[in-house]
């Protein structure tokens, strides 16, 4: 193998990998965008919960009510990721609000990271502010959305939080709004690093793919050469 062939399965493998670790770092809490699981839509595109179990995989409801969306709702409101959000809201107007809570599996001591999407829509729903509280691993905190949003708006935040067992519960619950309060696209980053794949990776890839097609190249030459000097003969 040439050189540049060499280079070229070290740089693609390193792309990989890098891409193989993002993915590895998003995959700790599953289901964050609330695509799984089965919406009887009670013809709103909408089911609501009460506090207790859910059909959103992974997930149960706590406080007063939380409603799971779907595209195509009469209310003028989308998803951030997918096609499912939630509404922590649901049907009733005002506090006290609903939310959403499940458990991951974590290591004691491990600093991590708890990112997701605030929705609004507060021209036509209500408010601002529109705010969700986040609990995890002892540490709680509020993230707020106080300016006018004039459509279906998604604002990411994110809190870090250090782990005391095996185990953490994760809860995100309304702490201020109207009639819409929308989380869709939780995550949690066990190394505190973006779980999106890093620029360069693409770019190892990119450089990786490039030597290889200039190899072939080379090698398509090289043989032409030859096979012209053996009917030369």
């Amino acid at each position: 193998m040439s050189f540049d062939r060499a280079l070229a399965h070290l740089l693609l493998g390193a792309g990989c990998m890098a891409l193989i670790t993002a993915n590895a770092r998003a995959s700790l809490l599953t289901n964050g965008s609330f695509e799984d699981g089965t919406l009887i839509n009670d013809g709103n595109s909408t089911m609501t919960f009460s506090a207790g179990p859910t059909n959103i995989v992974g997930w149960a409801a706590v406080g007063r009510q939380v409603s799971w969306i779907e595209a195509g709702n009469p209310f003028g409101l989308s998803a951030q990721d997918g096609s499912r959000f939630l509404d922590l809201t649901a049907y009733i107007t005002g506090a006290p609000f609903g939310g959403v809570s499940r458990t991951i599996d974590t290591i004691a001591g491990q600093q991590y990271v708890l990112s997701f999407y605030l929705g609004t829509y507060t021209q036509r729903w209500g408010g601002p502010p529109v705010s969700i509280l986040a609990s995890a691993g002892g540490t709680n905190q509020t993230f707020a959305v106080s300016t006018t949003s004039t459509a279906s708006t998604w604002t990411p935040f994110s809190m870090s939080f250090t782990a005391t067992s095996a185990s953490t519960p994760i809860t995100l619950t309304g702490a201020a709004g109207f009639q819409y309060i929308g989380l869709d696209n939780v995550s949690v980053d066990p190394s505190g690093a973006p779980a999106t794949p890093e620029p360069g990776s693409y770019a190892l890839i990119a450089i990786g793919l490039g030597l290889l097609g200039m190899a072939r190249q080379r090698r398509a030459k090289r043989n032409r050469s030859l096979s012209s000097a053996t009917r030369g003969l």
